[in-house]
Order: structure tokens, then sequence, then C-alpha cells
């Protein structure tokens, strides 16, 4: 069956929820808010403060709270392309990991590759890239590689003919999948435009001291078109005008046969919501997810690892339990794949599957999973299925989790659990005032909220708060309700 997706982004002056759907099932969910901007990509002039050897990297100063970790042995990505992918690569065998060597107090052009998470800093690279919509650009490679996912020889041959032609000797390239079909002319503008980028990048780090910002990513609805409105995306729904003015912009410039694609939502009811995603979103804060055969899967996550298991929900006592238990668990392994996605859990992940006899059914549902992640972005390595059921897979982690951003450490249980956050409910609360605009000018809203949450806003949120009420000529003021739940609230409405 083909696979339908389509883009729904719900934005406003503090946040933007981006939601991918596939055949109207919600697969993947983003979130980028002013205090808490996803750091990968950019590109810092860093101070290395000291370098461990144990730990075969360095710790570099790049002007955050904690210092950026530096592996002095890597496999960039670039050479990570294995086979054909990357011209001029050496013939059979793994790539070959690089070494650098530095000294404290040396300056050095880093990039984020991992956000700061928990306790850890952000993890960092030496090998410089630039992303465009259908190049990446190497400043410090030569080859040229071409996505795993265009299939076609031909057209493989195609576009690196193509870049050959205007690909400078001293820089790389990876053609990504959304080039395949486009033309020479397309390909040769955004490396001209890459290509500046850069020199404008090299002449920053040349003027400042470190540490420094030199580059960031653009603003997220570019962003996101760049890296995700891909060809086989029937339609993008935007609910914010200036994001979608932002967006159309670039799809103008870049692919203005996709602008048709492109969707201004003007309906009472909140975009999300009209599109299913706000009731798929609280199962994100659910343990145990039910599956249609009576069956289900829990999660577990832990900064170790992410455990998953699989029940059948009812007696495997029938003629054929083998076939029962294969049918769970290929239900299981389809949610099990969406719920990696949508939680975009990451690192060692283990997966407890109901245990089969036939290991040609177990190939099966390990064949299952590995067909339902094929349309992951994140690179994922799975083991076998050990006799006891147990799948090990680790997957990559860029950025912290949809649990850690959204949620905090239960004030309950003290750390045994998770809850959504305070800052999380807090946004919650401004989207649902935001709905009833309409019938709330003129009139005092009170909101009604469990003693944490009110002294969240009432301190941490207060300016936040204050300057929301004042974008949208609201009075708005707090009170305790010591029957609500530490995540609840409810609004009240008064002529003021």
């Amino acid at each position: 069956m083909k696979v339908k997706t389509k883009l729904v982004l719900s934005s406003n002056e503090w946040e933007t929820r981006v939601a991918v759907l596939e055949n109207d099932r919600l697969v993947e969910f983003y979130i980028e808010r002013e205090e808490q901007q996803n750091l990968v990509g950019r590109i810092y002039k860093g101070r290395v403060e000291n370098v461990v050897k144990g730990l075969r990297g360095a710790f570099v100063n790049i002007g955050l709270r904690k210092n950026g970790f530096l592996p002095l042995v890597e496999i960039p990505e670039f050479d990570a392309l294995e086979g054909d992918e990357a011209e001029g690569a050496a013939s059979g065998g793994k790539p070959e990991p690089r070494t650098i060597t530095l000294r404290e107090g040396e300056e050095i052009l880093v990039q984020v590759v991992k956000d700061p998470f928990a306790e850890k800093g952000a993890r960092l690279t030496s090998f410089i890239s630039v992303p465009g919509r259908y190049l990446v650009y190497f400043p410090n490679a030569q080859r040229i590689g071409v996505s795993r996912r265009i299939k076609e020889r031909h057209e493989r041959a195609r576009l690196r003919d193509a870049t050959r032609k205007f690909k400078s000797p001293h820089a790389g390239l990876i053609i990504r999948t959304v080039a395949e079909a486009a033309s020479a002319e397309e390909l040769a503008t955004e490396y001209r435009e890459l290509e500046r980028i850069w020199e404008g990048i090299r002449d920053k780090a040349e003027k400042l001291k470190s540490p420094a910002l030199i580059y960031e990513e653009p603003a997220i609805g570019v962003k996101l078109v760049r890296d995700l409105f891909t060809p086989g995306v029937e339609k993008m729904i935007v609910d914010y005008e200036p994001r979608y003015r932002e967006i159309m912009e670039y799809v103008s410039r870049m692919a203005p046969q996709m602008k048709r694609r492109v969707e201004l939502y003007q309906g009472d009811v909140p975009l999300l919501e009209h599109a299913g995603v706000e009731a798929e979103l609280e199962r994100i804060f659910q343990k145990r997810i039910w599956l249609k055969s009576g069956g289900f899967i829990t999660i577990d996550q832990t900064e170790a690892m992410v455990a998953i298991d699989v029940n059948t929900g009812r007696s495997a006592r029938e003629e054929d339990p083998e076939r029962l238990i294969l049918s769970t668990n290929l239900e299981a392994a389809a949610e099990i794949a969406r719920q990696i996605r949508l939680r975009d859990l990451a690192g060692l992940i283990i997966i407890d599957f109901i245990d089969m006899e036939d290991t040609r059914n177990t190939e099966k549902v390990v064949a299952e999973l590995r067909a339902q992640l094929a349309n992951d972005r994140a690179k994922a390595d799975f083991s076998k299925m050990s006799r006891f059921g147990l799948l090990e897979m680790t997957r990559e982690r860029t950025k912290p989790g949809m649990m850690y951003l959204m949620c905090e450490t239960c004030p309950t249980c003290k750390g045994s659990g998770r809850v959504r956050s305070r800052g999380e409910v807090a946004m919650k609360i401004e989207r649902t005032i935001i709905t009833k605009l309409a019938k709330l000018r003129g009139r005092r809203v009170r909101i009604l909220a469990a003693p944490s949450l009110t002294d969240f806003l009432t301190t941490e949120w207060y300016d936040r708060l204050s300057e929301f009420a004042r974008r949208y000529e609201l009075s708005i003021d707090v009170k305790t309700d010591y029957q609500l739940q530490p995540t609840d609230f409810k609004l009240l409405t008064e002529t003021v």
C-alpha cells in the first residue's frame, strides 16, 4: 500500500509544533521553542579546555553552560557511506576512522551533532557540513556521495555527472534523496548558495575570538521544508500566517512546483485537534499501548536504555497458539516502530517479543520491524533475535526524546516516573485560551491550578504570561485549586 504523507505545522510566537502523518496516522512529532532551541547543525569557534586520552576525546568550550565533547577518532558522516555510495571511497571493507590531534588552549571550528542531554554537554564534530535541500556541502572532503534511497542506477549516475561539472575539487557533496529528478541547473544553483554560506562561515570564524557562535540553522519553517517536504509529501498545512509566508518564500525559490501543496489553515478548530494529532499526543505519556488484537506493549524509558515488552493480553490456549503469537508480534512490531519514531526513542532499545518456536516466524517479526522503520530518518542497527525473544537495537540520538522535552520528574513519586512538565501544561493553557479568544475579549480569565503549577505560573512563567496577556489584550489571574492534579487546570471567565 502506498504511504500518503502529510505535514501539519502549528505555530505561534513562542513555539512551532510539527506533525508527520502517514496514511493519516501520527508517526513523528517535532517541537521547537524559543527556550528549547535545537542546537544540532550550529557551528561554533571553540577552545579546547582539556584533552582526555582515556576517552579519546576533548572537551571544547563553545560558550554553553557545559563544554561540548569532541571525539578525536571518528568516522565522519561522509565516510560512513558504504560501497559505491561515495565516489573515490576505498574499495571494500569498512570506512577508516579519522584521527585529529589537539592541544589544550587551541581554537577549533566545530559543529553540534547531538544536543546537550541530561548532564552531558553537546556532542561535536570537527568535520563540518552545510546542508541544503538537494545537497550537503562538505568543505573538508573531495568526493561525491549519493543517498542510498535513490535506487535507480541511471539516476544516480546522472546526478553524479551533473554535480561533477560544477563541484570544486576542494569540496565534497552528498546528494540528498529529494534531489531525485532535480535538474542540473537546480543543483548548481544550490551548490553556489552553499558555497557562499561556507565562505561566510570561514570569514566570520577568522574575525571572532572563541568561544563564538558562527552559524546556526535557518528558521524552523525553512528547515522543515528543506528536510521533510519531499516530493512524496502530498500536502503541508500551516496555521500561522507569518510561518506560512516564510515557507512559501522558500518553496517559491527552491521547489516552485510544490507551492500548490502548501495550505494556510484558517478553521475555527485548532489545527492539531482538527487533524486528530492532539488525541494521539496524549498517548506519548502512556506507558501501556493497546493493540487492536487485545494485546499490548509497555514502554519503560531510563537514561541507560529503553525496554519494550509485548504481551498477548489474553490466553494463547487455542488450536494454534503459535499463529496467535506471531499475529500479536507482527502487530506489535508495527506499533513499536511507530512509537519509536513518535517518541523519538534512541540509544539502546531492548524489545521483549513473545517467544516463538519457529525461527521463520522470528525472521518475519524482525523483517516487519525493519520494514516499518524504513522511512525513519534516524539511523538504526539491529541484532538478531535471541532464543528468548529478545531483540536489541540501537537508534541514533540527535536530540532529547519527546518524553524529556514534554515531561519532568513526577513530584508525587519523587523520581520513579515522569509527568507532563509544568512548562508544557502552561503552553497548553495558552493554546486553549487562544482557541477561545473571540469569546474572551473584555473578560477576565482565571486559571485554576494545583499548587505546584500555580507557583510555576506566578514565578518562572510570570513574564511570559504577562506578555501573553498584553499581546492578546486579556486580563489574567491565577488561583490555586487544591483538588486538581499537578497537570490539570480549569479556565473560568468573568466580566471585567
